[in-house]
């Protein structure tokens, strides 16, 4: 397959060379000034009027599912996954950074280190109530955070929005948070530890 078309009409004109388009993003919209394609000296192409591209149809918008995408489910388990760990102390709080937006990430990290913290003081206290009973002999460690339940929901295409409920020894906890898909990756915007 050859990568260049050459057209040599009759007359004094030149050939034109039509050459693949360079492997690049296109321009996003908010770019201030266009990126130039052609080179200063590229002529212009005359299609003849018989020999038109057929018109595009328009593009209609994906309808909206009546649940989460595969995608968007797949992204609130590593996420929940992670912060589960960031609770039990096997991660440090800052590695929920790299899941969130920059804009909100201090925020993120701030209610997982919170989080953390809260179970850290719960394993603590379970640990001194079992040592504290007659006759314990061995010492046991304190239960872990445990997910019981999730629930998703894609209020439209590319955020979704989770409720997770967790358990510790005799306590309930929950996780809110809301993921957006920015750039083709899914990035925490709000989390929250109650």
């Amino acid at each position: 397959m050859r990568s260049t078309v050459e057209i040599a009409p009759a007359g004094s004109r030149p050939a034109i060379r039509l050459r693949p388009v360079p492997r690049f993003e296109p321009p996003f919209d908010d770019e201030s000034a266009p990126q130039v394609w052609a080179p200063s000296r590229q002529l212009a192409l005359e299609w003849p009027a018989n020999s038109r591209p057929a018109p595009v149809p328009p593009v209609e918008s994906p309808p909206v599912a009546a649940g989460a995408s595969g995608d968007a489910k797949l992204a609130v388990r590593r996420f929940v996954r992670l912060c589960v760990e960031v609770l039990n102390g096997f991660r440090p709080a800052a590695h929920l950074r790299r899941l969130s937006l920059p804009a909100g990430a201090a925020d993120v990290v701030a209610q997982g280190l919170a989080g953390a913290r809260r179970a850290a003081d719960l394993r603590r206290a379970a640990e001194q109530r079992a040592t504290r009973r007659p006759g314990a002999g061995q010492q046991r460690r304190a239960a872990p955070v445990a997910v019981l339940g999730l629930k998703i929901c894609e209020p439209r295409v590319g955020a979704v929005e989770a409720a997770v409920t967790l358990v510790t020894g005799e306590r309930t906890w929950a996780i809110a948070f809301r993921l957006e898909l920015h750039q083709q990756t899914w990035a925490a915007t709000t989390l929250l530890i109650i």
